[in-house]
């Protein structure tokens, strides 16, 4: 036997010891017993298995399956709310205010009681410099002094005079009652006598009769001059009283209990707070009645004509998301405002009140308001972004056994999120939510435009 034949003997032996090519041995026997050599079966087996992996490699490279990297949404048919998204914020529909106090001089904050704060009435929520204020009363108590002092000097002079003017007109009718007394005893004297008797008493009565005008007079002027003090005295008194109202009126307390909120400063861009210098009559803070809210939010130009009161309205608290108030429509603005300083978009203010009470609505949180515009019913509908616009039109990718097939639809009504689907989908289907022909690190098509426009194809 030759070396060669060794060696093939060997490996037959030791192949026929593996138990599954043992049973191929069987599977390519005959009938009568007669087997192919057991060497050319194992290279037909062999040669099989590496055509069966051929063929599915081929399979797999032109048919790669779907990407699992692909998020997925299954295609359903339900009830589709046509809606509106805006952020708002929450206020007591009923509040009362404590403005700034309408007093002379600049104002500044120096206290404000902690925002949140439950007061009392009575309680102080907020205290002014009374810098000013002191100076101003002091420097009325100072005017009010100096008056009366000029009142009571003039009181004295006009009584010095009063004596002087009085004394003087007796002085006058004496003298004036002698002459006549003189005159009496002359009638028997000369008449050149009798005649200087006669012009002495004119002299005097005339005398008399000045010295009585002269006191007369000047107990009218004095009566003015009185009177133009008082009056001096009275509005010193009154600028005295009004500094001490001013300075009064400089800490604000609270007229009911209630919750403290501060108000805006539109001067500052942000809440009222200590060292703000606010106009008279500001509102600083209010009180709120929490029993009854609202949402205050602002709506584009573009969508405020679909809007409507009694709509209902679903919102919902930034800091709870967990939380959800029912609401409807209560006011919707007949004129926009600029939405900021430096903007052309229009805005309108829309009151949203909110129909339960909760310890958990507090003035001043930040809303999600979704405004109900209409409910379709029974309707097939997709996220926005599983809608790719191209050749003109908008497609789907609809997973299939071998990948993704692109689909044309037709579209519908949408809100924020999701958009009706009236023709090219069935219920049960998986659309991706981002273009599996792209990869990852690609920039991706855009996707149907996000509006809350109400029509469908665009």
């Amino acid at each position: 036997m030759t070396e060669n034949q060794n060696t093939s003997q060997n490996k037959n032996s030791f192949l026929q010891k593996i138990p599954f090519l043992t049973n191929l041995k069987q599977l390519f026997s005959d009938e009568n017993g007669t087997r192919w050599p057991f060497s050319k079966r194992v290279t037909l087996v062999i040669a099989g298995v590496m055509l069966i992996g051929l063929l599915l490699l081929t399979v797999y490279i032109i048919f790669p399956g779907v990407d699992p990297s692909v998020p997925l949404y299954k295609v359903r048919k339900d009830k589709f709310l046509v809606t509106i998204t805006e952020s708002g914020e929450l206020i007591a529909k009923n509040a009362v205010s404590v403005s700034s106090p309408r007093v002379r001089g600049n104002l500044k904050i120096v206290y404000l009681i902690p925002e949140g704060s439950y007061v009392q009435p009575g309680d102080t929520v907020v205290q002014f410099d009374p810098t000013e204020a002191l100076n101003n009363l002091r420097e009325a108590e100072s005017r009010l002094e100096v008056a009366i002092s000029n009142k009571e000097k003039l009181v004295a002079n006009q009584l010095s005079q009063m004596t002087r003017l009085e004394s003087d007109l007796k002085s006058a009718e004496l003298s004036y009652e002698l002459s006549k007394l003189s005159l009496e005893q002359m009638k028997f004297e000369a008449e050149i006598k009798q005649q200087e008797g006669q012009l002495q008493l004119k002299r005097n009565e005339l005398s008399f009769l000045k010295a009585k005008q002269d006191l007369a007079s000047q107990k009218i002027v004095q009566k003015s001059e009185l009177n133009n003090v008082e009056i001096d005295v009275q509005q010193k008194r009154t600028d005295l009283q009004r500094a001490e109202r001013d300075l009064q009126m400089l800490t604000l307390s609270a007229p009911k209990e209630g919750l403290v909120v501060y108000e805006n400063n539109w001067a500052t861009g942000r809440k009222i707070a200590i060292g703000d210098t606010p106009w008279q009559g500001m509102t600083i803070i209010t009180l709120p009645d929490l029993s009854e809210m609202q949402s205050v939010t602002y709506v584009n130009e573009v969508d405020v004509s679909r809007i409507r009161k009694e709509l209902n309205v679903e919102v919902r608290l930034d800091a709870f998301r967990d939380s959800s108030f029912p609401g409807y429509i209560a006011s919707v603005a007949a004129l926009g405002k600029a939405k900021d300083g430096n903007s052309a978009i229009k805005v309108f203010e829309i009151a949203v009140n909110i129909r339960m009470q909760s310890e958990i609505l507090k003035p001043g949180m930040t809303t999600s308001n979704r405004i109900i515009i209409s409910e379709v019913p029974d309707v097939l509908y997709i996220p926005q972004e599983a809608v790719f616009q191209k050749h003109g039109g908008h497609v789907v990718y609809i997973k299939r056994a071998t990948g993704f097939e692109e689909k044309d639809v037709t579209l519908g009504e949408r809100n924020e999120d999701y958009i009706i689907v009236t023709k090219g989908l069935r219920t049960g289907d998986e659309v991706a939510l981002r273009d599996p022909t792209i990869k990852e690190d690609e920039p991706l098509q855009p996707a149907a435009e996000k509006t809350s426009a109400s029509n469908g194809n665009d």
